[in-house]
């Protein structure tokens, strides 16, 4: 039961941004055919996919930040040793993981604000404090997976990998 648990962990965003794409093609896909075939549109699924592409983007920087693939510069690493690399890293992280902490407590700070004042969608007159809890929910996620990765960094279940300009 934990290994399929350590697993969907592992993989979390990966799922997520899976189900997420698949679900706005459906709908993107669904809203031509209607268009098409039926001369009428779908006023609900152009913002159902809004919103869910919001999610979409946030969850995928998560993704990028669990596999280390974010844009970040490192040339100037290639210049210092390893200890200095590897201080250099966590420090730029550190400064990262302060940052999704700040981003996390304003966008709470933000919905929880928005309680007084309640603002709903246009077409579904959706609570918008559910399509904005994407922006604290992500960036929590990638401040645990930024310590997450440190962990394994700094227990030796990972080595130190310092990105380089090709990815791909």
């Amino acid at each position: 039961m934990r290994e399929p648990l350590a697993c969907i962990w592992r993989n979390l965003e990966e799922y997520v941004c899976c189900a997420l794409l698949a679900v706005i093609m459906t709908l993107l896909m669904m809203q031509v055919c209607y268009r098409y075939f039926g001369g009428r549109s779908i006023a609900w699924s152009e913002e159902v996919s809004r919103f869910l592409f919001l999610y979409l983007v946030y969850f995928a920087a998560s993704l990028a930040a669990s596999k280390n693939l974010h844009i970040r510069v490192t040339a100037q690493l290639k210049l210092l040793p390893k200890a200095g690399q590897t201080f250099l890293l966590l420090v730029t992280d550190l400064v990262w993981l302060v940052f999704c902490g700040i981003v996390v407590q304003v966008g709470t700070d933000f919905i929880i604000s928005m309680s007084k004042r309640p603002m709903v969608s246009g077409a579904l007159m959706f609570d918008m404090r559910y399509v904005y809890m994407a922006v604290p929910l992500a960036f929590a996620l990638q401040a645990v997976r930024l310590i997450e990765r440190w962990w394994r960094i700094f227990t030796k279940r990972d080595a130190l990998a310092v990105p380089s300009e090709e990815v791909f």
